[in-house]
């Protein structure tokens, strides 16, 4: 009794719900509105085929398959400017290209790591959480990590503006390629940055929806990257994020750091996973997102992919405690 309690004394309303819900048999998150995901995919899915070879401009089809494909599997490290003392250490996908999203360019397909994740979790979103498709039009959404354009240019059909940053240069390359070949380049902005260059004032209040899926994961200072993020959006504008995670109802964080890898892979081929830094529990996403200033924050374990959900919104300009801060000056 004193441990549950003491549970619920330290708890959100938001996870005191979900902990009551389990106890008392709750289906979980992924059998919520199985028909409405789908309903959703197929409508996201219509958005994406936008991007096929008939809707090119300013370059043929043969010329566009060409530079892609061609991108493919090609080892660069130099155009990410890695010292050769420090090759060893970098991700494998950061140093060989890796085509990131499936894609049906009409004549031709791509497979990527990542399959449809790019639909099906910009669906679960809005399963999970009070967001609608309507809530991004005419709005300006921050892209983060954005691979190879599946999530850009997704949201490139829903929204006014997208801009979009992901760090490794030889992808961000290729987002602004497709933006420039489909002609939303006047809408969409790619730049091959990090989410810490952003903590500047040519970022704050720009944005009505920042859109984070599965990179939180992949950031060694979470709490920071949060707060960049935070003072990025507008007031009255709301975060979606996506990352690995663990199951777990205490406020956790697992550690894996840069040396451990998936099972799948090699080093050798350069095609494994991993480089994951803090996997977060649902409630230590939602105390992260309340000390970065969030607030009507909800975080849930999403069993169907075994990954956590939140969304928060920005209500007002808030503070944040500067004890121990890694950059103390942030806004």
């Amino acid at each position: 009794m004193k441990r549950i309690l003491s549970k619920l004394y330290n708890s959100s309303p938001k996870e005191i719900f979900q902990y009551v819900g389990k106890r008392l048999g709750s289906s979980g998150p992924h059998a919520i509105g199985d028909s409405k995901v789908k309903e959703i995919s197929d409508a996201l899915r219509k958005k994406f085929e936008l991007y096929q070879i008939s809707n090119l401009k300013g370059i043929n089809p043969e010329e566009f398959s060409t530079s892609i494909q061609s991108k493919i599997g090609v080892i660069d490290s130099q155009i990410e400017d890695y010292s050769d003392d420090e090759i060893e250490q970098q991700r494998d996908l950061s140093i060989k290209y890796h085509w990131g999203h499936n894609h049906d360019f009409g004549d031709f397909k791509l497979e990527g790591r990542m399959g449809d994740r790019h639909i099906d979790i910009l669906a679960n979103f809005i399963t999970l959480f009070p967001v609608s498709l309507e809530d991004f039009s005419d709005k300006s959404v921050f892209d983060i990590g954005c691979w190879t354009g599946g999530t850009t240019l997704l949201l490139a059909a829903l929204a006014n503006k997208v801009y979009a940053i992901e760090e490794v240069k030889k992808y961000a390359e290729t987002v602004s390629f497709l933006s420039k070949s489909f002609d939303i380049s006047d809408r969409v902005s790619v730049k091959p940055l990090s989410i810490y260059d952003c903590n500047s004032k040519e970022f704050y209040d720009q944005f009505d929806i920042i859109y984070f899926p599965g990179v939180l994961y992949h950031l060694s200072d979470p709490l920071l990257a949060l707060r960049i993020l935070f003072n990025s959006l507008k007031v009255g504008g709301f975060i979606l994020v996506e990352s690995g995670g663990i199951n777990k109802e205490e406020p956790f964080c697992r550690f894996d750091g840069s040396l451990i890898y998936h099972r799948s892979g090699t080093k050798e081929r350069l095609n494994r996973g991993g480089w994951n830094w803090f996997m977060p529990s649902p409630s230590a996403l939602y105390r992260m997102m309340k000390e970065a200033g969030f607030d009507e924050i909800h975080t849930r374990w999403h069993d169907g992919t075994n990954r956590v959900y939140g969304y928060g919104r920005k209500v007002s300009q808030v503070g944040i405690c500067k004890a121990g801060l890694s950059v103390p000056s942030i806004k």
